[in-house]
């Protein structure tokens, strides 16, 4: 879990290093690069809104709305008055939390009301204080809670600080139970947002790292898109699409397996198809630990493939018989959901432990007279599988 925390926030912390450097070097830059990047959000954030729009990614256009809003009332100066500061500066990292933790809807969607009538209430609500000026609002948006020389090393107020803590830690919580590289996004804005609220009137340093949020936004949108295309929704494998560019780049000696779950068909007319969804989520689950160097991928259906590089089938054999019977050994719960009679009691379902098991094919490129290519081993595999159905399932033939 740490590892793909890590793994999923390393390009955004490498964009974030790299956006501090930049505005270290500030002195040191030409003046036609300084000039140049005075347009360089409004590009990204036209191409990360056609893109977001495009893979239907309403958090990423929010995202970018949010700190287009920022970069225009901080480039412009609409700011006068401490109460309009800390108005945007309090509400810029809730607006970035709700937007993250929201499910994805189509921004047309009546399900994204919420969001709409959220940022039409902080809109309202910001007019209003300013116009009002209402005591309270300014009593707990500038107050000092601690000893102000806590905080002397920001002019932000410590109402807008605590709220940003709680911001970070949630983000943070959430990255750690289900880390992705959307959370971690989220995580660089935040961070991205608290600097150039921390600088205020800086356009340099306003210009960069509000271009580097957007870039954090682009690479989400690119690796939103990359999954679509590479990684399957129900079970979380790479699919067929990554499966072809494995055997593009493949040589030398290797085994390809062909694994499909017995009596999925007469599996899923018994208990319904959600179960048998959940059957297969499982199995990918397990077929993710595969030792010995595995590829795990969802072939199809309930059919899946593990590429074993390096290895021929008798190497391979004692990593698939400890997968095959990782997945026999499993006990699988099935009828748990609870049902209501004509009586509208609910009757609760007993519950029945059923075995789920898998047939297991395997062929490897050693010793082949003529040359053959990976797809013509996961054919032979194919036909193994086959002969393990035929010998009685739940069991490995090559």
């Amino acid at each position: 879990m740490i590892i793909q925390t890590l793994k999923s926030l390393s390009p955004v912390l490498g964009i974030l290093f790299l956006s501090v450097y930049g505005y270290q070097q500030n002195l040191e830059s030409p003046i036609s690069i300084v000039n140049t990047l005075s347009y360089l959000p409004a590009i990204l954030a036209l191409l990360v809104a056609s893109l977001s729009l495009h893979f239907n990614r309403s958090a990423i256009f929010f995202f970018t709305l949010l700190l287009m809003v920022v970069n225009l009332f901080l480039n412009f100066n609409w700011l006068p008055t401490k109460l309009h500061y800390g108005l945007l500066s309090f509400f810029s990292p809730l607006l970035l939390l709700c937007f993250t933790i929201t499910p994805e809807r189509s921004l047309l969607s009546f399900r994204s009301t919420p969001i709409y009538l959220l940022i039409l209430f902080i809109t309202v609500f910001s007019i209003w204080s300013v116009y009002e000026k209402p005591d309270w609002v300014s009593l707990y948006l500038l107050k000092d809670w601690l000893p102000s020389r806590y905080f002397d090393w920001t002019h932000l107020s410590q109402t807008v600080i605590f709220n940003a803590v709680f911001v970070l830690f949630s983000l943070l919580l959430i990255n750690l139970i289900k880390p992705s590289p959307f959370i971690a996004v989220s995580l660089g804005i935040l961070a991205v947002l608290l600097i150039v609220l921390h600088l205020k009137n800086d356009a340099y340093g306003l210009n960069i790292f509000i271009s580097a949020a957007l870039l954090m936004c682009l690479y989400a949108v690119v690796q939103e898109s990359w999954r679509m295309a590479y990684l399957d929704e129900l079970t979380d494998l790479p699919g067929r699409r990554a499966l072809r560019e494995k055997f593009q780049s493949i040589s030398g000696l290797y085994t390809v397996a062909m694994l499909d779950v017995d009596h999925f068909k007469k599996f899923n007319d018994t208990y319904g198809h959600d179960t048998g969804d959940a059957v297969l989520r499982i199995i990918a689950i397990k077929m993710k630990k595969v030792s010995g160097g595995g590829f795990p991928y969802r072939y199809g259906g309930e059919e899946f493939t593990v590429v074993f590089p390096g290895k021929s089938v008798k190497d391979s054999e004692i990593h698939l018989e400890i997968l095959r019977k990782t997945i026999a050994d499993m006990p699988f719960v099935v009828n748990r959901q609870d049902r209501r009679n004509k009586s509208n009691k609910v009757k609760r379902k007993k519950e029945k432990i059923v075995q789920v098991t898998v047939s297991i094919g395997v062929a490897d490129s050693k010793s082949k007279k003529v040359k053959v290519d990976a797809w013509d081993i996961m054919k032979q595999a194919d036909t193994a599988l086959y002969k393990a159905k035929k010998n009685g399932r739940n069991q490995l033939a090559s």
